[in-house]
């Protein structure tokens, strides 16, 4: 170099800016807002909203009015696929705003039935204060189902109501909820795209029956090509109910942009029970332990059974992480939601730092790998409980074959095309 030309050894480089987060959005139970609630007061709920059950909203009118103080979404689901199915209608849901005495029926959303019903959804969306909607959808039996063109129909008129209030600038999210045999069927995929080309929504969440975070390595490597066709839609999509190394995976080869779930359960979409008429009352399932090391979701019992196996096993599978749990163990199996919570943005937070086009390898040096040799760990425990002893062995098996399976297909099909990632409430806001 020229001693004629300056130096400027400080000089500041370029920095290659960071990947745009991938999203996180929570479906909060019914006893599950107060530990978001102290996630959010604590500075840690590293997520991009809450989806709200308005049959709830009453007990979490708290938590949507931190969600909403602290910018991010609050988003409303009018639960119309649940209450058009014999199982899923219940009292509360008839009692809502724009619900009926009995399973709503395709003729309460069309003509002048149909208008009044959104216009009522419409206005609570508004009154509320919710930053998006959840268009009032139907679980559907296949692409020829007569109730996609009448969602179709309805979420235009919702976009129609919004945007002749106060509500032009609430986004739509589109729900898709199809069969998993639907989803992996091309033609039905081709026919389902050309329809929602015609819908006026900013999302789309994909809600595939019988998929979700204990999903087979085969279903995985299906649900990411399949995904992948909805890209061309132009908009984000986003795996609804759907968690654990399964949903990290969909994310990390770029189906999906983000995932949403409940705290530690909701992991699944099965509308099975929605389409069996009630016969009993049931009971809502209680919080599992997160067991990140081997993706698992354990009972108390079981949980406590792994980790004092040894203790090896306390250091292996029990939580270090000060944040997340200051007292170790006894945080982790006193205070599972908030393990959960931590844990999940954490491994999200981390994946979203991986440029797209290196996720797929990173994420399985980084995560599977480890998740696979520890998996092998727990099978190998001495359990006096054959029961426990079967789950860890599946369990191993289960991410055995989930690695070979991405590792195959990261190596002969990487991804093609990657997921428009959805915008934080706050980036939508400072673009307005």
């Amino acid at each position: 170099m020229s001693e004629n030309v300056p130096q400027f050894p400080n000089f500041p480089r370029t920095v290659r800016p960071a990947p745009e987060p991938l999203a996180l959005y929570l479906r909060p139970g019914r006893n599950d807002h107060r530990e978001i609630l102290n996630l959010i007061a604590a500075g840690d709920a590293a997520c991009f909203g809450a989806v709200f059950d308005p049959c709830q909203l009453a007990r979490h009118v708290e938590l949507r009015d931190q969600v909403l103080f602290h910018r991010l979404d609050a988003i409303l689901d009018p639960k119309t696929q649940q209450s058009a199915l014999p199982g899923g209608h219940t009292a509360v849901l008839g009692a809502l705003p724009w619900g009926t005495d009995r399973a709503h029926q395709i003729s309460d959303f069309q003509d002048t039935a149909g208008r009044r019903l959104i216009a009522v959804l419409g206005d609570f969306v508004l009154e509320q204060g919710f930053t998006q909607v959840i268009a009032p959808t139907h679980v559907l039996a296949g692409a020829d189902d007569p109730w996609l063109t009448v969602d179709a129909e309805s979420t235009r008129r919702l976009r129609n109501h919004l945007d002749r209030g106060s509500g032009a600038s609430v986004p739509i999210i589109y729900s898709l909820a199809i069969p998993y045999a639907v989803f992996r069927d091309r033609e039905q995929r081709r026919s389902l795209i050309a329809t929602l080309t015609t819908v006026p929504a900013a999302a789309l969440w994909l809600k595939v029956a019988g998929f979700g975070a204990t999903s087979t390595p085969t279903a995985a490597r299906t649900y990411i090509q399949s995904a992948a066709e909805f890209h061309e839609l132009g908009i984000p999509v986003v795996a609804d109910h759907v968690g654990g190394v399964i949903g990290l995976a969909i994310m990390a080869f770029g189906a999906t942009g983000g995932i949403a779930h409940g705290v530690t359960l909701g992991e699944r979409f099965d509308a099975g029970p929605w389409r069996k008429s009630r016969t009993k009352k049931s009971f809502g399932p209680h919080h599992r332990i997160y067991i990140p090391a081997i993706d698992a979701m354990l009972k108390p019992k079981e949980a406590e059974a792994l980790i004092n196996s040894s203790r090896r096993a306390m250091g292996t599978f029990g939580c270090t992480d000060s944040q997340c749990c200051p007292r170790g163990v006894k945080d982790m199996l006193e205070n599972p939601a908030r393990h959960f919570l931590y844990q999940r943005m954490k491994e999200i937070g981390g994946l979203s730092q991986v440029p797209e086009q290196l996720r797929p390898q990173r994420f399985l040096d980084i995560h599977v790998r480890p998740t696979t040799d520890k998996a092998l760990a727990a099978a190998t425990v001495n359990w006096e409980n054959d029961a426990m002893a079967k789950k860890m062995q599946q369990n191993r098996k289960r991410l055995d074959a989930l690695r070979v399976a991405l590792g195959h297909h990261a190596e002969r099909m990487p991804p093609q095309s990657f997921a428009n990632l959805p915008k934080t409430r706050a980036a939508r806001e400072v673009w307005h």
